[in-house]
């Protein structure tokens, strides 16, 4: 009995132990899921705090964000975790002063550009900080874009912030859909009032200077932009649409309207131009063809080689000619290495105005030839006005006529430059070879830029 009597005990006591041994195992178990449960949920909260910003329709950017500064922004990247995305997520404070306008898009890299079934990805975007108010105040001290770009220090890489062209054209457009949900237009990019494009050496740079100066601080005006050339030469209207978006970034209540001198060379590309911008004016500026020819080639200011070539704008493209140049010279009944240095500026400067008068002929009265001859008067009495949209009152008239005094390309080391009327002095002082190249190649598109002109 005794022995049995124990055996009842042994055995309950063990029944418990187990049961105590299982009871704490359940709760280990309990206890580390829970505990797993918290690691993971914590480490998600982190990843989605760390992770890129995406764009889309519900995104919305904080109001009251306290302004960045720009003095800091000159090297490498900054960040300010004030700024930030109504979910928490910190922005890049050099992609929130591109998007205020604060940084301006001084250049582009298109080489590496490859189409998407989403549009171009491969780009690259250069942004800076300019000194717009030193080339409003005086548009002939810096004539061309990449004096501005160099006066405001921003002709280096190392102060220029660097981002992808694809990704902070969608931020950029993100934001501003953003700050019209909010009615806030503190910011935001002006559309393109008019295009100036031009034959070489004909006043460009003139009309450039005084849609400047009618009104300084209303009118923004890229003359020969790299930026701009490089996207018109992309041949993508898509990337040209981003790039002038970016490049009309603006926080200025009183800047309204927005123009590009484009490179001679762009005149070959008015269609990419049509094509991104179909509502868009433009003019195309010509010159008689003797004094244009003169403008480049004058014999008392050209330039030539020891082995007797001339340099000139109208002969870079001498070593390798484009295939439509080899055509225009072949109806002329020519053949390319026979012509003379005369003869290929005149072809080259044909074939421009070749390529402007088939626009001319398609734009539905959205283009129009503007001879130099008169140029001032034209531009304020007509272009600018009813072709370009944009009132001339008397002050503005007054302004231009000021900086119609000025040579065009006086910059700041020769400022006491004034411009005067040259045309009969060309046409005297031409040569036989001059005359000769010009009527061979430029005189029927003279002729009939004619029946277009104002």
């Amino acid at each position: 009995m005794k022995s049995s009597s124990n055996s009842n005990v042994d055995g309950g006591i063990a029944r418990r132990r187990g049961q105590s041994s299982t009871t704490k195992s359940v709760k280990t178990s309990i206890l580390l899921s829970l505990g797993a449960f918290v690691l993971v949920s914590a480490l998600f909260l982190l990843s989605a705090n760390l992770s890129p910003i995406k764009d889309n329709d519900a995104t919305t950017y904080e109001k009251d964000s306290p302004p960045v500064s720009t003095e800091s922004v000159s090297k490498g990247s900054i960040r300010n975790p004030q700024n930030k995305l109504r979910n928490n997520v910190p922005l890049n404070a050099d992609e929130l002063l591109i998007m205020r306008g604060e940084l301006h898009l001084v250049d582009i890299d298109a080489s590496r550009i490859r189409t998407t079934k989403d549009g171009y990805d491969g780009g690259k975007a250069f942004f800076c900080k300019l000194d717009w108010n030193a080339y409003k105040k005086d548009p002939p001290s810096l004539p061309m874009f990449r004096f501005l770009v160099s006066q405001s220090g921003c002709d280096g890489r190392k102060n220029q912030v660097v981002v992808d062209l694809a990704y902070i054209i969608e931020k950029t457009k993100a934001y501003d859909k953003s700050l019209k949900l909010q009615n806030n237009s503190d910011v935001r990019s002006m559309d393109p009032t008019g295009f100036v494009f031009h034959e070489s050496r004909v006043g460009s740079t003139l009309v450039a200077n005084s849609l400047t100066a009618m009104n300084p601080s209303a009118n923004r005006v890229y003359s020969e932009a790299n930026t701009f050339n490089s996207a018109l030469k992309s041949d993508n209207p898509q990337l040209l649409r981003d790039v002038v978006y970016l490049m009309g970034r603006t926080n200025r209540a009183e800047e309204q309207n927005m123009f590009f001198k484009v490179s001679s060379i762009g005149s070959k590309r008015i269609s990419v131009m049509r094509e991104a911008f179909p509502e868009t004016p433009w003019i195309f500026v010509y010159r008689e063809p003797v004094q244009t020819m003169m403008s480049h080639l004058d014999p008392a200011k050209v330039n030539v080689k020891r082995n007797g070539r001339i340099m000139a704008v109208c002969t870079r493209a001498r070593h390798d000619p484009p295939r439509e140049l080899y055509d225009l010279v072949e109806q002329k009944g020519r053949r390319m290495d026979e012509l003379s240095d005369q003869e290929f500026c005149a072809a080259h400067l044909a074939s421009l105005c070749e390529s402007a008068l088939r626009e001319l002929n398609k734009s539905n009265h959205h283009g129009k030839a503007v001879e130099y001859d008169g140029l001032i008067d034209k531009l304020l009495d007509d272009i600018i006005p009813n072709h370009f949209g944009v009132a001339v009152d008397e002050e503005a008239r007054q302004r231009v006529l000021e900086v119609s005094k000025t040579y065009s390309k006086a910059k700041a080391s020769a400022r006491d430059a004034g411009w005067v009327e040259d045309s009969e002095k060309k046409e005297s002082n031409s040569t036989p070879e001059i005359r000769d190249a010009s009527e061979l190649f430029l005189s029927k598109s003279y002729s009939d830029l004619k029946k277009h002109s104002v």
